[in-house]
């Protein structure tokens, strides 16, 4: 596996690939498809994943076997968590195709996302994460990430608790 840094013209790419398995691991949390529809259109929307590509705040990162691309993480620098202290990187996404998941690849991605953040001067790697995905869970804590708080995406129509995960990453 070969992981890069996205360029601007990986848009339609990671547009793709964030939609796909957006649905795919979450899409049935969702009890409104217009919510759901609304979500991806502003996390994956064009505007967003442009400003996002050309930001120095930013970094997205592509996984590819083969020259095909299976995989994606996006970092944002110099972010609080809400609920909990500090500020660092938060590791926005980290995902994988259907037929690429446990293959132990995510373990390469995430330090290769460490080392961007620490690069960048980083205190601290940080996330969110699903309190109901106790295997991303699990796969965070191997990575020496532990829950500090507690947090919830909330919609018009549900509210979806999350842990705040975070990795001391200063040397």
């Amino acid at each position: 596996m070969e992981i890069r840094e996205a360029r601007v013209g990986d848009l339609r790419l990671l547009q793709r690939l964030g939609r796909e398995t957006y649905r795919h691991y979450f899409g049935g949390l969702w009890q409104n498809d217009e919510e759901l529809d609304a979500f991806l259109a502003e996390d994956f929307g064009d505007e967003v994943i442009a400003r996002s590509l050309k930001s120095h705040d930013y970094c997205w990162l592509v996984a590819q076997d083969k020259g095909e691309a299976i995989g994606f993480a996006k970092l944002h620098f110099n972010v609080s968590p809400d609920g909990a202290e500090g500020r660092g990187a938060k590791l926005c996404k980290l995902y994988f195709t259907p037929e690429n998941r446990s293959r132990g690849l995510g373990t390469d991605v995430f330090a290769f996302a460490e080392r961007v953040a620490k690069n960048h001067h980083q205190p601290v790697l940080w996330l969110d994460v699903l309190q109901s995905n106790l295997p991303a869970i699990g796969f965070y804590q191997r990575q020496g990430m532990h829950c500090v708080a507690e947090t919830a995406y909330v919609t018009a129509t549900q509210t979806t608790r999350l842990w705040i995960m975070k990795k001391d990453i200063n040397d």
